[in-house]
């Protein structure tokens, strides 16, 4: 009986040990790169592995396409900005909805956030005093965010054999170049 006890206190010990080691080789690393992490582990096949690398990259943009939209909402004095940020709230709120939905049906692990790299995008919006400077600073990083997105849906249309993931992305796509286009017309305005 008593070394029955002893026993049940190892296991414990030896799980408790193994998930903070699980826990402390997470650390330093952004919700994206865990969420790869676990697809590599969780998925067999490369071209699923790509898929879902594209799916969790994706919803981390979008968390911070989001995220620059409210930003912009709070920040912003100019209309056609926060009529802008408004417009990309909405619609990458809609991504962001149809890949949880995607992901959850597939088995594909996801971001809970934005990546480190685009939270420091953020702050230094953030910390910009003037205000016409930061529309168009705020203008200018999402028309890059958005060509680069732009360049990576194209890419996967042509690579992904999931028909599910093809149509969405094709469907996606012009709501995405509307998005370009509306940010280089109030960049050069706000010019």
């Amino acid at each position: 009986m008593k070394s029955l006890t002893i026993f049940k206190a190892v296991v414990t010990l030896l799980v408790f040990l193994s998930v903070a080691a699980c826990d402390s080789s997470k650390k330093g690393k952004d919700s994206a790169e865990t969420a790869k992490e676990e697809n590599d582990h969780a998925l067999d096949n490369r071209d699923d592995e790509k898929d879902a690398d594209f799916i969790v990259e994706t919803v981390a943009g979008n968390y911070a396409e989001i995220k620059l939209a409210q930003l912009a909402l709070n920040r912003s004095a100019d209309a056609g900005v926060k009529q802008m940020a408004t417009k990309l709230e909405s619609d990458h709120t809609k991504i962001l909805n149809d890949l949880k939905a995607y992901a959850d049906k597939n088995g594909i692990a996801l971001p809970t956030s934005e990546t480190d790299e685009a939270k420091k995008d953020i702050d230094k919006l953030i910390e910009e005093k003037e205000v016409n400077d930061f529309d168009e600073k705020w203008c200018d990083a999402l028309e890059d965010k958005h060509e680069k997105t732009i360049n990576k849906f194209e890419s996967r249309l042509d690579k992904t054999e999931d028909v599910e993931l093809k149509n969405w992305i094709s469907a996606t796509l012009p709501a995405l170049r509307a998005h370009l286009d509306m940010l280089k017309k109030h960049e050069d305005r706000l010019k």
